[in-house]
């Protein structure tokens, strides 16, 4: 009989890191809303923006179907096919917000032109591949329900592992240019070297195994987004934070 020890473990080493990234990630988005909503009394359209709603369900992630019943199997692969759907928006909308974020800091020209290539290429390969997911199988979900026995055909299925390359490739290379650009903007501001260094950290900071780097990413890319508007408090609390963020 097959040891599925290790794919159990594994599991529930997905699950910790998941809650671990998510209660770090709702931390700086509760700071985030405070600073604008209480130190700059301007809560703004940009946090409702940023704030996004989560449902979690019982599924079977980590485990092998010779584990699962075939109800749970169900569930297990509708939960995967709606992970695969969201992550594409959702790595979009941060890397987005990283942009708008940059555009309001780049005054020169082509740095302004890097940016917006930047986000038209990963607009058009993100909404290419988000749909590419949505409906690999026809009917939908048939993509969860196949287990039944019910009728439906889905793309060859090297095609989504192919895509998912392809889009991990524009996403890395966007990372790259979005986490290299802050020290180009950064370059001849008349500001101290100390300051030009943690405003370049923290601006790239949106720069192991897929399925946990998929967890991870969206949650460091909230960090960033966060941590960016934390100038406010940082000269609240004090401990020498002024004279770094000035």
């Amino acid at each position: 009989m097959e040891d599925y020890s290790n794919i159990k473990s594994r599991g529930v080493q997905m699950f910790y890191i998941q809650l671990v990234f998510l209660i770090i990630a709702g931390l700086f988005v509760l700071l985030r809303v405070y600073v604008r909503a209480v130190l700059v009394k301007k809560l703004i359209y940009l946090v409702y923006g940023a704030v996004a709603l989560d449902g979690i369900r019982n599924g079977a992630t980590g485990k092998s179907l010779a584990e699962l019943k075939i109800d749970d199997a169900a569930v297990s692969l509708r939960a995967w096919y709606i992970c695969e759907v969201l992550y594409a928006p959702t790595t979009l909308a941060i890397r987005a917000s990283v942009c708008v974020l940059l555009l309001r800091l780049a005054s020169n020209k082509i740095h302004r032109w890097i940016i917006w290539i930047n986000l038209a290429v990963v607009s058009v390969v993100s909404i290419a591949f988000f749909f590419l997911l949505v409906f690999q199988c026809s009917p939908v979900h048939f993509f969860w329900r196949q287990l039944y026995g019910i009728q439906g055909t889905c793309i060859d299925r090297n095609i989504v592992p192919y895509a998912t390359i392809a889009h991990s490739v524009i996403s890395a290379l966007s990372d790259w240019c979005l986490g290299l650009l802050p020290i180009a903007l950064l370059w001849n501001v008349d500001i101290n070297r100390r300051t030009k260094v943690i405003i370049a950290i923290l601006l790239s900071m949106g720069m192991v195994d897929v399925a946990i780097w998929s967890i991870m990413e969206p949650a460091l890319g909230i960090i960033a987004a966060c941590t960016a508007t934390f100038r406010p408090l940082f000269k609240n609390w004090g401990f020498g934070w002024t004279m770094f963020i000035a």
